[in-house]
């Protein structure tokens, strides 16, 4: 049998464990083939079931003490951020991103490894240099030289939402993991409104790596695997998509017109209009993340060598997928010309990751 060792004392996104204990919270599928070390300074180490039908009150009241570091890793079991209020003063909450997506245990050992390997500080001094350089800027210009394309996003709207996945967690803070995004929505993710726009415009190449979030509705996974097949054309053929005020007008493919990926894209603007919307921008900077071929969730905060863009369409639970494509010949510069994705290592409303902006 195929076994996962967690080792809490290298996971450092939790910061020292002083008078802590260490939680993991999964399924019971996972029960028999998850072990922990117990090493990291705790003050003791347990493994609490999440099954159908629970919440995380039940087990915050029961089953969590008041100071823990948390770790899910919960791939049978839909996980929902936990509010404030519900997560408390101490507790430290990291979530692994792996319901939303197929998930097996291959997958959990290699993004556990990227969680062990993540370096919290270095992702701190990203988002220093992001946000300095970001409220400095008139604007931000997105471009793919290889595919030729341009864009202009006009980030300084106060309405919309900046939100922070990334760094060392402080005391009730959470975070889904494996850490390091900065993203931007037109507003809060759980308030979805048809009506809101990020002022974005210009041309983007949709080339590189297709996530396929599914919902909470009730769906099948064949559809979902048919889907992301489709879609994972435009990893070797570009997508090209035309932007006007945050809203996709066209898609086409000049240099593989058959491309699998623009009829997908297309069926799913006819379906349902709101795909159109490009609802989220995120700015992946986990530099020790390696892309994992296939269709998972975790792969969404791969930064490469110097950040990489992903573009959001769609929003669960609202439609049924969300789809984010991770684009790494896409860089970001400033008005000033000043890098903050790709090329180097590179008033906003921000906020820490204690409400995490995310539905698993």
């Amino acid at each position: 049998m195929k076994s996962i060792n967690i080792n809490p004392s290298r996971i450092r996104a939790f910061g020292r464990a002083t008078e802590t204990h260490f939680v993991v919270v999964t399924n019971r599928s996972l029960n028999e083939t998850l072990s922990i070390e117990q090493n990291g300074g705790y003050s003791s180490y347990r493994t609490v079931l999440f099954e159908h039908g629970q919440t995380f009150a039940d087990l915050f009241k029961d089953q969590i003490p008041p100071r823990a570091h948390v770790l899910v890793i919960s791939p049978d079991v839909f996980f929902q951020s936990p509010p404030q209020n519900m997560l408390g003063a101490h507790r430290k909450l990291l979530a692994m991103a792996c319901n939303s997506t197929p998930t097996d245990i291959d997958a959990i050992r290699h993004f556990l490894a990227v969680i062990e390997n993540t370096n919290p500080e270095k992702q701190q001094e990203h988002i220093d240099r992001f946000f300095d350089l970001g409220e400095k800027a008139d604007y931000l210009e997105f471009s793919d030289e290889k595919n030729g394309t341009l864009a202009r996003f006009n980030h300084l709207d106060e309405s919309y939402l900046w939100s922070e996945q990334a760094g060392t967690l402080g005391d009730g803070e959470q975070q889904l993991a494996p850490s390091g995004e900065i993203s931007v929505l037109p507003l809060r993710i759980q308030d979805f409104e048809e009506n809101l726009r990020l002022d974005f415009n210009g041309t983007i190449a949709l080339n590189g790596t297709p996530i396929l979030h599914n919902g909470t509705p009730s769906f099948l996974r064949a559809d979902q695997a048919r889907l992301h097949g489709l879609l994972s054309s435009m990893s070797h053929d570009a997508v090209i998509a035309t932007v006007e005020n945050g809203v996709i007008t066209s898609v086409g493919a000049d240099r593989a017109p058959d491309n699998p990926a623009v009829a997908a894209l297309q069926a799913l603007f006819d379906v349902d209009s709101r795909y159109r919307i490009l609802w989220e921008i995120g700015f992946g900077i986990n530099t020790e993340s390696r892309i994992l071929p296939g269709n998972h969730a975790m792969n969404e905060t791969y930064g490469g060598t110097a950040g990489a863009i992903h573009f959001g369409i769609g929003l669960t639970p609202y439609t049924q997928y969300h789809l984010d494509i991770i684009c790494p010949n896409t860089t970001v510069k400033t008005s000033h010309g000043d890098y903050l994705i790709g090329g180097k290592p590179s008033s906003i409303h921000r906020t820490r990751g204690a409400g995490c902006p995310c539905l698993e």
